[in-house]
């Protein structure tokens, strides 16, 4: 008789899923690359090689030698993070930079497997270093190298947040994801997604623990904002406006919710961007009900990426930490169908939704299977055929 797919070994499974990692990698030649080497970057150094004293929301473009004349459109906080870069050369900033993101991840990488995750390790060792390095040959993060792109620094923020989260530092926790959400604002998303996860799963993380997670993210957000009060009034009342009514091409290494969807179905995109957080607080509710507060905020990650308008697919690296848990989630239960799926549609072939007069394989289906593996990781999440450890109060004693 013909072996079906539960009677594979983990070991055969885990080489299979190898081997579609190996094959993604060749999507890398799908990357819009643009010279010079950092584009993202080059927009943050030529605006602080010009201001001199000024403010970047002020300073012409062009003027400011941004090659694509781009205005500056990130927070205060994120500009006055990188002052490092005035006495540099845009490479060898890149150079850094580049150290930088790989060394970041592999720091989350490791947090999130040994520090925040509360199941025991269930397969190899070598197989979570494997899968985790051949998360940094996909498509996503080497985007993100390629224009260096500075979303690594919400995602380590954020592992931080988790980090002490875990560890039941509640308010420490809310400032860490408080921080992240200064530096760029798509952590909004998360935030709101794990404070209403906490407010449903109250009766057994603690009454409070919503409003010190929540509270404590709220206060270091604000604070970002008063240090720089008067760059912050200027951006929040004309720079983001602007920047929030962008629509973003609809292309196969793009996929915001508001630009597939909104563009051409007006309010239809909020509404499904508000189902997808919506799924996550129910699920991250009742992930932290039964002590797995590693899934609700990797969970609260994954989604912040799909609701800004603007979102192009090396803001994907959100969703790493997701797919690190799925993997040793794989390897306790023998059960890859969800993580292979979450591979395929994250870091999958682009090319494959890029074929030219294609009816079917079009990037809208890319983000469909996107928003769908989303979906059914919040239900797995909610619901998982696994025996649940006691789940723990995060009130501090």
């Amino acid at each position: 008789m013909p072996m079906s797919l539960v009677d594979i070994d983990a070991r055969t499974k885990f080489l299979l899923l190898v081997a579609f990692m190996v094959t993604c990698v060749a999507s890398l030649s799908a990357i819009p690359f643009l010279m010079p080497w950092g584009a993202d970057m080059q927009n943050v150094h030529a605006f602080q090689q010009c201001v001199h004293g000024q403010s970047p929301y002020l300073v012409d473009a062009k003027a400011c030698g941004d090659i694509w004349s781009r205005p500056f459109y990130y927070p205060p906080f994120l500009f006055a993070c990188f002052r490092w870069v005035r006495p540099l050369t845009l490479e060898t900033t890149m150079r850094i930079w580049t150290m930088f993101l790989v060394g970041s991840f592999v720091g989350i990488f490791l947090a999130w497997a040994k520090h925040i995750t509360r199941e025991r390790p269930a397969g190899e060792r070598y197989q979570v270093v494997i899968f985790c390095a051949l998360l940094l040959l996909q498509f996503p993060f080497v985007f993100a190298l390629e224009r260096g792109n500075t979303d690594t620094v919400n995602v380590l923020l954020y592992t931080v947040a988790a980090v002490l989260f875990a560890r039941r530092r509640i308010l420490l926790a809310g400032v860490a994801a408080g921080l992240a959400a200064g530096f760029k604002l798509s952590p909004i998303v998360a935030i709101v997604v794990m404070t209403g996860a906490l407010v449903l799963a109250r009766a057994q993380v603690g009454r409070w623990a919503w409003l010190r997670f929540g509270g404590g993210a709220l206060g270091a957000f604000a604070l970002t904002l008063v240090v720089f009060f008067g760059e912050a009034k200027r951006y929040l009342l004309d720079v983001l406006p602007k920047y929030a009514d962008t629509i973003t091409v609809t292309r196969e290494w793009s996929h915001s919710i508001p630009t597939f969807v909104g563009a051409y179905h007006g309010k239809f995109g909020m509404f499904l961007g508000a189902c997808l957080v919506a799924a996550w607080v129910w699920a991250g509710g009742r992930a932290l009900a039964r002590g797995d507060a590693a899934m609700a905020l990797a969970g609260s990650l994954a989604v912040s990426t799909y609701i800004p308008r603007t979102s192009y697919d090396y803001n994907l690296i959100s969703v790493y930490p997701l797919l690190l848990l799925l993997f040793l989630r794989a390897q306790r239960t023998n059960r890859w169908a969800l993580l292979a799926f979450g591979v395929f549609a994250i870091a999958g072939d682009r090319r494959l939704f890029a074929m030219s007069g294609a009816k079917i394989f079009t990037p809208v289906l890319h983000l469909a299977l996107e928003i769908a593996f989303l979906v059914v990781a919040a239900v797995v999440t909610a619901d998982p055929d696994e025996r649940a450890a006691p789940s723990p109060s995060y009130e501090r004693p």
